[in-house]
């Protein structure tokens, strides 16, 4: 009896164990399971911390980051978790895959998740100088519902790397609201007064069709949208938007509601999916920058310089591969041009069923050669209008 008994205790152990161990294997919190979409990503993750001193080894300590439809509008999911646990929208990565600026928008993304898992960050809403985010941190509850665009390009990819690893870095020379730029020596390369309707001063033909009409409204250029649809009418110029150039109008524009957007627009279009960067405003003073091959816009920002209504000036300055935007003659912003090939179209962007005036277009160079109001502007510019879907693409929060 005694023999059967104790056999009969090995069997049950041993059946104890074996659960124990299967509970445990599919609880492996060192389990490595990041799909090959994100790996890069993790990648540039290690070596980013280890340049500041940290060290980490994922597929040692464990790490999941899988795809997943996420609801409530979310690009992203940390799960605190063992091992830590990311889940990606899908059908957001899918999207943002197919539009320029995929890599940086991607990059942003696993950072701010693996921000929250690894580095065990919140999120943090408080803005720079500029009106920029402080940090890639940023999600969770809006602050006056802002968008959650971030500018995650050039010199504030760096910085926002640098603050991802160290809460404290100081702010950065790009924040500043005091221009350091050098605009001296520019002269004008096309000047439009549309003071008549001669061409020569005028630069766009009057017309009347079934999608907009153009005419010259006391002394200013005014063009009528009769469609739902976004109109960018553009100059075609002899000045090349790779080159240094001041680029300026005045303009006033209404239009269905005041989040409709208009303004400043310059590149090498020739139809509606080429590159084109614009600066736009609109009537809550709000100010957009970007591209339009991008996703959408870099960021929005308040800027109480707008007027709500009426007349706006405004102003790009073109210098090496940086771009400074004025607004009524005050320094508003500053981020890298992201265009790379040669073009020469200037000009506006009006909103869907939107009326827009436009006076004093100029565009200066260092150039010698100069085209004025009474010189030979007719046969060096010529007009172009397009028709485009606006590009508000929803970023998701994270």
């Amino acid at each position: 009896m005694f023999v059967v008994k104790f056999f009969r205790e090995q069997q049950y152990y041993t059946f104890l164990i074996i659960i124990i161990t299967g509970f445990i294997s599919c609880n492996d919190i060192h389990e490595y399971r990041v799909d090959t979409e994100f790996q890069e990503y993790v990648n540039r993750f290690t070596t980013e911390a280890a340049k500041r001193g940290q060290k980490y080894n994922f597929e040692q300590d464990g790490l999941i980051i899988e795809f997943t439809d996420l609801s409530d509008n979310r690009a992203g999911l940390c799960h605190y978790e063992k091992p830590i646990r990311i889940e990606i929208d899908s059908i957001y990565w899918r999207e943002i895959s197919n539009t320029k600026g995929a890599d940086e928008m991607k990059e942003d993304l696993i950072f701010h998740e693996m921000g929250h898992g690894i580095l065990g960050r919140d999120h943090i809403n408080t803005l720079l100088e500029n009106g920029d985010w402080k940090s890639i941190m940023c999600g969770g509850d809006k602050v006056g519902d802002r968008p959650w665009n971030i500018n995650y390009r050039g010199e504030r990819r760096d910085y926002y790397i640098d603050e991802l690893f160290d809460e404290s870095t100081s702010q950065p020379s790009f924040a500043s609201m005091i221009f350091d730029g050098d605009s001296t020596g520019f002269s004008d390369k096309v000047y439009l007064s549309f003071d008549t309707s001669d061409k020569s001063d005028f630069g766009w033909e009057e017309t009347d069709n079934n999608s907009y009409k153009i005419t010259n409204d006391n002394k200013r250029l005014k063009f009528e949208s009769k469609l739902d649809v976004a109109f960018l009418i553009l100059a075609e110029t002899k000045v090349n938007v790779l080159s240094d150039f001041i680029f300026s109008f005045s303009i006033e524009c209404q239009s269905n509601t005041n989040t409709d957007q208009y303004g400043l627009i310059f590149g090498s279009q020739n139809n509606e999916n080429d590159a084109v960067e614009y600066s736009l405003i609109n009537n809550n003073q709000k100010m957009y920058m970007g591209n339009r091959l991008w996703y959408s816009y870099y960021t929005e920002l308040t800027r109480t310089t707008i007027n709500k209504s009426g007349i706006n000036y405004i102003k790009v300055f073109k210098s090496g591969n940086m771009l400074y935007y004025f607004i009524n003659g005050i320094y508003s912003y500053c981020t890298e041009c992201e265009l790379d090939t040669a073009g020469s179209q200037f000009g506006f962007f009006v909103p869907p069923l939107g009326t827009a005036w436009l006076n004093d277009f100029r565009i200066m160079t260092k150039q010698t050669a100069q085209i004025k109001s009474t010189g030979n502007t007719k046969s060096d510019v010529s007009f172009n209008v397009y028709k485009v879907e606006t590009n508000n693409n929803l970023i998701l929060s994270k």
